[in-house]
């Protein structure tokens, strides 16, 4: 894993879609062939196939499996490694005959029967077993080619995996409740608890013993308890699942990487979402490498993702990767236009390939796999996301991936090496709040505005300005490891235990500065609500209690002393905050009041804790932020990374529309200039380093590029509309 950096398109050995397999002839090997030769001339150095067990196991233990053999000898004669992503959720309806009780159940008692897709509930221990097998069945055999290189056990994990239950309410979407999943659910409530007296106190319940235990199916007026137990059981159990899935493979094939990727950033999406999703930062304990599928002009109102949601989204798996040493993979990356049905995406350009690749490779990634070859040609995403035309013709995207390929191919080392450089600000994830969220009877799209956007907006605000950030997962305060952070932002987290609690007060008193906005602690993970807000304690840190809360969708604060604090700003300024206006009073003579709502009540106060600073918003200013673009509130979130010591490391002028990222190699710096307008952008990049005597080379053109040196390392550059330079710099 070391010493590749695999750049790999998805292809299936015909036109088929994944996860589906066309029965191979002569003829499609030909076709094979040629597309396989087609795929090594355009620079890629891997490709990516996929297996799936219907194909493979087509009746009760007849294997086929000459197939595979082919199609790896194709890769070898081509000197293209290969990875092999394995499909259970494609799995053969003669499982539901052998075992009818393996099937899906949704909350409502629908049962859902495989059509391709979703597969069965591995939950029934039968046909994990048979899963077992499959996934063994297929090591076995491709363990001693000398060109494999290694595995994606699970793509996209979910639950309930590449289905859409419509006839179900709106309601209606969680699962599984088959009776294999509700005994799994018994069993963890009873690692949990104990004794069924604890979880009859918790939940309010008079259960005899723990067979009689039904898990939650809706949310109830008294406690909920049992919807918080079911989401963290969801996560576990994922997380669990994926730990089994690598196990069975390595169990045979110990020797080479094994990955999975997410459909979505977990920061984008609550646990109860798709039929059940994960949480990023569990999934990358159980992996060699973790990763994500990034489709920044898929279907929806999101679409087309800017380059602030594509950073949230790559940022935030590199951050669940690396609080676990380990790298991340961009497991899926549209290589094509984007389809749903008969909705249509913006177009995919072959710049749009390079910008969206570069800007992974930017922020860490030692893996792009292209989805996909082919178009989709048949399906609900049918004429979708190929690098090629579905008649085989080569277009500019593909030529475009390709020669990122190349240029990764020649300097490979030099990307492997190069990492990106320690953030000292962070932005929290806290899953906690979806869960509370969701125990609110909250909609799935609201729930996702009110986190995500709020999320979004601080990653956009310093964007701008180029300062790294990483995500911190709540529960990394419980460790206590923040030290290399001297700004945290923690917005909306309404839920977490005591021990986070603690970790938040410990991170301050050390001299850390804290911004936190909404009902820090409202609640604990038990559902208990806080007897004061600010809760668990945290009215100590910020100094100040909640004095009442209302919701207002764009109040008005009032800031009249943050001068002193940020020199940048203007004496008195006016912000938009979102969703809640939660007045504020101050508890000690260390809290002083910054900002007022329009009726005069407190709307913002900074205390000194310890060694370091906290501040209390009463509404999401950065949720407004991201949702209005208001230049006032823009500038006065970056205001904080100055109130911290925080640096860029790039500084940019000529354009606003650009971007600045490094990487630092062993002997050398790489700087990716990114020009994210719609044309032609004369783009000055100033780095902070030593003075001193620089040799600057551009990997793609391999021409040596012209530098100046006034208070850092100047560089100018045009570049063209959505156009990346990559340049690399070597002090002499």
């Amino acid at each position: 894993m070391a010493d590749f950096f695999p750049i790999s398109v998805w292809y299936g050995g015909s036109k088929a879609r994944a996860p589906m397999l066309a029965q191979p002839t002569e003829e499609s090997y030909k076709i094979a062939r040629r597309d396989i030769e087609n795929i090594k001339k355009l620079g890629f150095n891997s490709i990516r196939y996929w297996v799936d067990w219907t194909t493979v196991e087509p009746k009760p233990g007849i294997w086929n499996l000459d197939f595979i053999d082919r199609l790896m000898d194709l890769a070898e004669e081509n000197g293209l490694k290969v990875i092999i992503q394995l499909y259970l959720d494609s799995a053969p309806n003669w499982i539901a005959s052998l075992y009818p009780d393996s099937r899906f159940q949704a909350q409502s008692g629908d049962v859902i029967d495989s059509q391709a897709s979703p597969g069965f509930c591995c939950d029934h221990p039968d046909v994990r077993k048979e899963a077992e097998l499959f996934m063994q069945k297929v090591a076995e055999r491709v363990k001693d080619h000398p060109n494999f290189y290694g595995w994606d056990v699970w793509s996209e994990p979910h639950v309930v995996s590449w289905t859409w239950l419509d006839w179900l309410p709106r309601a209606v979407g969680w699962v599984c409740y088959c009776p294999h999943s509700q005994e799994r659910f018994r069993r963890w409530l009873e690692k949990c608890y104990g004794d069924i007296s604890n979880l009859n106190r918790a939940w309010y319940r008079a259960y005899r013993d723990w067979n009689e235990v039904i898990p939650p199916k809706y949310v109830t007026l008294s406690t909920w308890r049992d919807l918080v137990d079911w989401q963290l059981f969801s996560i576990e159990k994922l997380a669990e699942d994926l730990k089994w899935r690598v196990q069975t493979v390595k169990k045979i094939d110990p020797g080479h990487v094994v990955s999975s990727h997410s459909a979505i950033s977990s920061v984008f999406i609550p646990p109860l979402n798709w039929y059940g999703s994960p949480d990023d930062w569990e999934m990358a304990k159980q992996v060699d490498v973790w990763g994500t599928s990034l489709y920044p002009k898929h279907i929806g109102e999101s679409m087309p993702l800017d380059s602030a949601w594509r950073g949230v989204a790559l940022d935030a798996t590199r951050s669940s990767s690396d609080t676990q040493g380990k790298d991340y993979w961009l497991g899926e990356l549209q290589g094509g236009d984007g389809v749903e049905g008969i909705r249509f995406g913006e177009p995919v350009t072959p710049q749009d390939v390079q910008m969206w690749a570069w800007s992974a490779i930017a922020r860490g990634t030692k893996g792009l796999n292209f989805y996909a070859w082919y178009p989709m040609s048949c399906g609900y995403e049918t004429s979708g996301f190929g690098l090629i035309n579905l008649d085989g013709s080569i277009t500019e995207r593909a030529r475009a991936a390709g020669k990122v390929a190349r240029i990764v191919n020649q300097n490979m080392d030099l990307f492997l090496n190069a990492k990106p450089p320690q953030a000292e600000v962070g932005i929290v994830y806290n899953i906690y709040s979806y869960i509370m969220l969701a125990c609110s009877r909250e909609r799935a799209d609201e729930i996702v505005n009110i986190v995500s956007s709020a999320l979004t907006g601080i990653y956009r605000a310093l964007l701008k300005e180029n300062i790294p950030v990483d995500f911190i997962h709540i529960n990394d305060f419980a460790k206590g490891d923040l030290k290399n952070y001297k700004l945290i932002f923690m917005p909306f987290s309404i839920m977490m235990t005591s021990e986070i609690a603690e970790g938040v007060k410990k991170f301050v008193r050390q001299g850390g500065k804290l911004v936190a906005e909404v009902r820090p602690g409202w609640s604990d993970e038990k559902g208990q609500c806080s007897e004061m807000i600010p809760g668990l304690g945290l009215h100590e840190v910020f100094g100040c209690r909640e004095k009442w809360i209302r919701e207002r969708q764009k109040p008005k604060l009032c800031v009249e002393s943050v001068q002193e604090l940020m020199p940048s700003l203007a004496e008195k300024m006016e912000i938009s905050g979102s969703v809640y206006e939660e007045a504020l009073e101050p508890l000690n003579d260390t809290a002083k009041i910054l900002a007022h709502f329009e009726d005069g009540s407190p709307a913002m106060i900074i205390n000194s804790y310890g060694k370091g600073k906290a501040m209390l918003i009463g509404s999401l200013v950065s949720g407004a932020y991201e949702l209005d673009r208001g230049e006032e509130n823009g500038k006065f979130i970056k205001g904080f990374y100055k109130w911290a010591g925080v640096k860029p490391l790039v500084e940019i002028a000529g354009s606003d529309k650009s971007e600045g990222r490094i990487l630092e190699g062993l002997r050398c710096t790489l700087l990716f200039g990114f020009n994210h307008d719609n044309k032609k952008s004369s783009i000055s990049f100033r780095l902070r380093v030593p003075e001193g005597k620089y040799r600057i080379l551009d990997l793609s053109s391999q021409t040596e590029v012209n530098w100046s040196y006034d208070n850092g390392l100047r560089i100018e550059r045009e570049l063209e509309p959505q156009e990346v330079c990559v340049l690399k710099i070597e002090q002499v």
